[in-house]
């Protein structure tokens, strides 16, 4: 039983620890890459495959999708700092929209370039050569693996999947007026991805249409495993709070000034963020009936009791 125990704390606490430790150092990861990659994009010579060097490097969606997901990942790391000092890595939900609108980016970048780009110009050319390492290979699986593994924090539903591939519609959309619709004669776009090779076959709205259905699939794609992720997580973290002896008081409020005890010991200043799931978690093993306020104010109080007015247990 004692092992068990020991099983469930580690589930419960020590793996929230190594999400944050494993999300601050993924983030910094990507965030370095894109950088550099972009840096050398910027600077480097235009070749006979891409010509949008310089500033026109933001006519590439590529480059769009890169940074955007490293603003994301530069986002998440104040989250996961605040998941170490309080044992309880949480993202705002807004915030995971974002992250998920991020991580489609990048990930249609993947799905783009070793499905079409690779059998066309070379799987080492556009996956490994140079600075496309980063681009096309490594920022994505980095990004899907951080978005699916570690910052799993919300249940998604299929309204959230169309609004993550609203970006890539819009890139998409305006693509087609700077291409088609202006031109590079009238100063609109190359047509660098050769979009028209596929229009000579099919009309402009069927191009949209698969456009769109391609990154729904992708979208949803994540979002199961994202789903899936964030449900066993979850339920592995109720057992816990529910079980755990290191909570197993005679009532809630004994067991909420415990938790305030543990967290003051490793406070590190900066703001306070009341673990308010974590004491729903906790009030479904008591049953005790206090709102998400009368536990919330509880906590507060013992965290910010001056030492040595410890109340009894």
């Amino acid at each position: 039983m004692k092992t068990m125990e020991q099983g469930k704390k580690l589930n419960a606490l020590k793996i929230n620890n190594i999400r944050c430790i494993l999300a601050i150092i993924v983030c910094i990861l990507i965030c370095v890459m894109v950088f550099f990659a972009f840096v050398y994009h910027l600077l480097t010579d235009p070749n006979s495959l891409i010509k949008e060097v310089g500033w026109q490097s933001f006519h590439l969606f590529t480059i769009l999708s890169n940074m955007v997901m490293a603003i994301a990942s530069g986002m998440c790391i104040p989250f996961a700092v605040d998941g170490l000092r309080y044992h309880n890595y949480h993202l705002p939900r807004w915030f995971v929209t974002f992250l998920y609108m991020a991580t489609c980016g990048v990930a249609m970048t993947f799905v783009i370039t070793i499905a079409v780009l690779s059998p066309a110009v070379g799987f080492y050319r556009v996956m490994i050569y140079k600075h496309n390492i980063i681009l096309h290979t490594l920022c994505p699986i980095l990004s899907i693996l951080l978005f699916i593994l570690l910052n799993s924090d919300h249940t998604l539903d299929f309204k959230s999947s169309v609004i993550a591939i609203i970006p890539l519609m819009a890139y998409v959309f305006l693509y087609t007026i700077m291409v088609f619709v202006i031109g590079e004669d009238a100063g609109g776009w190359r047509d660098h991805y050769q979009i028209q090779r596929v229009v000579d076959y099919l009309p402009i709205p069927v191009v949209l249409l698969i456009m769109f259905i391609i990154g729904l699939v992708v979208s949803n794609l994540m979002r199961f495993a994202h789903n899936s992720v964030h449900k066993r997580r979850k339920e592995a973290l109720e057992r816990y709070y529910q079980q755990a002896d290191t909570f197993s008081y005679d009532n809630i409020q004994s067991a909420i000034v415990a938790l305030a005890r543990i967290d003051r010991q490793h406070d590190m200043g900066g703001e306070l963020t009341v673990p308010r799931r974590i004491l729903g978690m906790m009030d479904k093993k008591y049953q005790s009936g206090l709102s998400i306020k009368e536990m919330c104010n509880i906590y507060i109080d013992e965290y910010y009791r001056p030492e040595g007015e410890d109340q009894d247990e």
